[in-house]
């Protein structure tokens, strides 16, 4: 269960929990299954921070530093990720229907059973090494505007069109 001191910390605003952060480094805040709904935590340093089933839905977390950050069945539609870093992040079983993910960072994240749909936005986002496998909701438009290598691990049906589109080619 979440630290009711870090809640109340991350109300504050932005630059409140960036300053109590640099001041506590060995601290990782719990914020598990917190409701901070629609907050503007843009910038915000929310690395390595639980945040299991969170309900972060319509908030703005543009540019934030969502690194290493655990993010397993959190609530995220409508989410503003863009530019953020998620590097390492764990998004697991996420929802993140409407989300706008475009330039965020996903680096060896793991989104294994995380839900995305036609409205969740990319473009420029970075999936390399990223484990999508048993995803929802993604095409290969998605997956076109991002980053990948052969380390990225897509879901079975994303796989099968991709090979299919490699056939049409020749």
């Amino acid at each position: 269960m979440s630290n009711d001191d870090h809640l109340l910390k991350i109300k504050e605003g932005v630059n409140a929990w960036n300053q109590w952060r640099e001041q506590n480094p060995e601290t990782i805040p719990d914020l598990s299954k917190v409701d901070i709904r629609g907050l503007q935590l843009q910038k915000i340093n929310l690395s390595n921070v639980d945040l299991k089933e969170a309900k972060l839905q319509y908030s703005n977390l543009s540019g934030a530093i969502l690194e290493k950050a655990d993010m397993n069945k959190a609530k995220l539609l409508e989410t503003n990720f863009q530019s953020a870093n998620l590097k390492g992040a764990n998004l697991s079983g996420a929802g993140l229907l409407e989300s706008n993910l475009q330039f965020a960072n996903l680096e060896n994240a793991k989104l294994e059973k995380a839900q995305f749909n036609e409205g969740t936005m990319f473009n420029q986002t970075n999936l390399k090494g990223a484990l999508l496998k048993g995803a929802t909701g993604l095409n290969t438009n998605q997956m076109d505007m991002s980053q990948t290598d052969s380390n990225t691990q897509l879901p079975d049906y994303l796989e099968e069109e991709l090979d299919d589109d490699f056939l049409l080619q020749m």
